[in-house]
């Protein structure tokens, strides 16, 4: 440790040395000599040096300016001040030491960029402006001085001023691949694609065999939906790039995209040989397999994803995704928990498992999960539409109520948060006035939804006015006429009208639709014991 030290404080003095050495201010102009340095304010810039690379900014700072105080000619001292009070957030004092360092050495455009920020942080852009502008006038070989004011333009939402700084320097230096790629960044967050790919070509021009840049152009051309010009680009990009996992997964999602399900799978059995640990080509291969419709593939090539132990997220809740349309839920289920055991913060999955849940009738374990979610997400509609809908289901429609409120807050022109409260509140027999109002209000906007028309039907039924019910319902029938429940409804609404054998058929029509359905089994029930 005792050399490693050593050493260290040997190259902090050949650091103080080399910065000074060719400082016009410590040459002798009388007799041309080259001045010598005090020891002690060597020792202990070498000492500052240490501090400061340790973290200990205030002892660092201690040790700097004893150094200045030794030898105050020395303009890498003051520069040495001025970053360590910069990095203290003591920005009046790293100016001073700035601009000391300034007046012992004024050919340094870095001093001035260092002023500039210190102004912008003090909050006095238009000063720091004003010598960034100097700067690539005088210094224009001083790239920093431009990215720091085109930065301070866009930081200032004055993209118009960053882009042109940049346009400008490319106007300079029109192979500087970094200017290249800093404009074609800002011009992708502004949305401006189109005008990005002329500079995306220049970069592979100067760079034809890096990824990167054949990427961005795919991305590009994918954003502006023009298909086949990412499609070729892809090409280029395989013919003159070393292959790359990333390159043959997109070309093979390009093929599965236009039908080429054969081809796509060539690409994707050769590329899984090549790199065999990676997750997302059989991945894929499970996807191209659902398309085949070949149910024992997918299984397989998905179990080989996933037991790659690099797979993300997005597999996990894919592969659940296709069991539970294949109504193999415990299996999806089964999918998700292991997925949450590798990736326990993904919001995604947590959300998707509340999701399993329900449909295995777990709905308190459903609630646990989502109220744990909502600590994440308290302002997510579904979760919370969700948590409403389990709480009224579970029996605690007070807490259900409570939600809906909330989300009646956030969003009160939403149908459907309308159309849920008001189906509670009627199915509970609550404020069947309100439930009517936010039911209007949610036809007003989707006026032919079913859904909506079945709880208008209900509500109005709730309140007694059966005929207008009978309406309602007959509307919704026509858009979902094979729905159990509505056919229940309407069966209630012709008892209540006095057509018991129209309301017995409709009962036993729900049923076949769905011989769980309990309420349609109980009102059958009763009326065949009457």
């Amino acid at each position: 440790m005792k050399k490693l030290l050593s050493y260290t404080f040997l190259f902090a003095v050949f650091l103080f040395l080399s910065a000074c050495s060719s400082r016009k201010a410590l040459i002798s102009t009388s007799e041309e000599k080259q001045r010598t340095y005090p020891t002690t304010a060597v020792q202990k810039f070498a000492y500052g040096e240490l501090y400061r690379q340790a973290g200990d900014f205030a002892r660092a700072l201690m040790e700097y300016e004893e150094a200045a105080s030794i030898d105050s000619l020395s303009p890498v001292i003051y520069a040495r001040i001025g970053e360590t009070y910069m990095a203290l957030n003591r920005m009046a004092k790293a100016r001073n030491a700035f601009l000391e360092s300034v007046e012992l050495n004024p050919d340094q455009p870095g001093l001035y960029d260092m002023i500039a920020l210190t102004l912008v942080m003090d909050g006095k852009a238009a000063e720091a402006e004003k010598i960034w502008l100097n700067l690539i006038e005088n210094y224009p070989g001083y790239e920093d001085a431009w990215y720091n004011l085109s930065d301070f333009y866009f930081e200032r939402k004055d993209t118009a001023k960053g882009l042109d700084i940049l346009q400008r320097l490319f106007k300079k230096d029109p192979d500087n691949t970094d200017v290249l790629g800093r404009i074609v960044d800002v011009l992708h967050q502004l949305g401006r694609y189109e005008s990005s790919i002329p500079y995306l070509e220049k970069l592979i021009s100067l760079v034809p065999d890096y990824s990167r840049f054949y990427q961005s152009l795919y991305k590009t051309y994918m954003e502006l939906e023009r298909t086949e010009e990412a499609r070729k680009t892809l090409l280029r990009w395989r013919e003159q790039v070393n292959p790359s996992p990333q390159v043959e997964l997109l070309y093979a999602d390009q093929l599965i995209r236009n039908g080429e399900w054969d081809k796509a799978l060539d690409v994707l059995y050769q590329g899984h040989a090549v790199w065999p640990g990676q997750w997302a080509f059989p991945h894929l291969m499970a996807i191209v397999y659902i398309e085949k419709e070949e149910p024992d593939s997918v299984r397989k090539y998905y179990n080989i994803a996933l037991n790659e132990g690099t797979a993300l997220p997005i597999a996990y809740r894919n592969y659940a995704l296709w069991l539970a349309d294949q109504d193999d839920i415990r299996t999806a289920l089964d999918v998700i928990l292991e997925g949450r055991d590798l990736h326990p913060d993904d919001q995604d999955l947590m959300y998707m498992e509340a999701l399993l849940l329900d449909e295995s009738d777990e709905p308190v374990k459903a609630i646990q999960v989502l109220e744990n979610l909502r600590t994440l997400q308290p302002d997510n509609e579904n979760v919370l539409q969700m948590l409403a809908a389990l709480y009224d289901r579970t029996g605690q429609s007070s807490r259900a109520e409570e939600l809906y409120e909330i989300l009646l807050a956030k969003n009160g022109e939403n149908p459907l948060i309308l159309n849920n409260y008001s189906y509670l509140l009627a199915d509970h027999k609550k404020d069947l006035s309100k439930a009517w109002s936010m039911i209007q209000k949610a036809l007003s906007l989707e006026p032919e939804n079913g859904a909506y028309l079945d709880t208008a039907a209900w509500i109005l039924y709730r309140l007694g006015r059966y005929p207008e019910a009978l309406n309602y319902i007959n509307r919704a029938l026509s858009v979902l006429p094979d729905d159990y429940e509505m056919l229940y409804h309407k069966a209630m609404i012709l008892l209540s009208l006095n057509q018991g054998r129209e309301a017995s058929q409709l009962l036993q029509k729900s049923l076949e639709k769905n011989p769980d359905y309990k309420p349609a089994r109980d009102q059958l029930e009763a009326m065949n014991h009457d």
